[in-house]
């Protein structure tokens, strides 16, 4: 049976790891500040293993604390099998999207694979972003996007598995065993560099060590604000912003040969979703 351990490697983290007795394949990590949404919880608690072999589980960690570099580094140090997935501690989830995920990512052999998330704050952008030149931090998002498995420069951690191969690349050495790593300062994969967050720093440097990044847009995960943030919320924004938005977004955009929502499409779209 599995069991739950309070194992946290620092008084600035805790550490709520659940151990089964099957081979873990892979791991579930949810960084935790303040406290899990009740929708994270819920979702947490009704996903779906069913695509797992009778002899397969995986490692589910919440690691708690208010630095999330440290938490996302320390999930690293954690993380057993070949793959671990990050979730953020206020998404929320079809109780298949997990299996779904992880199948898909095995299918194709993906190193790095995202569901669809968008930001909380307007215009709720899909967290699909596209480099422009090699300029630092220089990112724009994707605002329209066939519903298929894409390739992007970089996405947001909300909702992403990443094999260990990403990890051994960037570091340009194998990973330890479990064992080997537990107990000892976490590497540094995750770490603020001047405006750009910590999830776009990691997508810069996966890149640039050869791996590759997708994003399954036919996988949708909700963001939870004051409500939970998606594609509808998203497309009204878009439907309705003012026309010296839509002409400096539709410049932005030129500029760097990417498609544009326009008004009358995103309000099509939005009424028949």
């Amino acid at each position: 049976m599995p069991r739950i351990v309070n194992d946290g490697p620092s008084p600035e983290l805790t550490a709520y790891t659940m151990h089964a007795a099957q081979t873990e394949i892979g791991t579930i990590a949810i960084p935790i500040r303040d406290h899990v949404n009740a929708g994270t919880a819920t979702s947490l608690m009704m996903t779906e293993y069913s695509w797992l072999q009778p002899d397969q589980s995986v490692h589910r960690i919440l690691l708690q604390g208010n630095v999330l570099t440290l938490q996302r580094n320390e999930c690293i140090q954690r993380m057993k099998g070949d793959w671990i997935l990050f979730i953020d501690d206020d998404m929320v989830w079809d109780p298949d999207v997990v299996g779904r995920l992880i199948q898909t990512r095995d299918e194709h052999d993906f190193d790095m694979l995202g569901a669809l998330c968008f930001r909380r704050s307007p215009p709720h952008q899909p967290t699909l972003f596209m480099r422009e030149g090699p300029t630092f931090g220089n990112y724009n998002y994707l605002e329209r996007w066939d519903d298929d498995i894409i390739e992007v420069d970089a996405t947001g951690m909300a909702f992403l598995v990443i094999h260990k191969r990403v990890f051994e690349r960037i570091a340009g050495t194998e990973m330890p065993p479990y064992e080997a790593r537990v107990g000892k300062a976490p590497p540094n994969f995750f770490r603020w560099e001047g405006a750009l967050g910590e999830d776009l720093r990691f997508c810069q440097d996966a890149r640039a060590a050869g791996n590759r990044i997708w994003v399954d847009t036919r996988l949708e995960v909700g963001h939870v604000g004051e409500h939970v943030i998606g594609r509808r919320q998203f497309l009204a924004e878009h439907a309705f912003r003012s026309p010296a938005a839509l002409a400096a977004r539709r410049a932005e955009n030129e500029r760097m040969g990417l498609p544009t929502l326009e008004s009358a499409d995103a309000l099509r779209e939005l009424q028949g979703a």
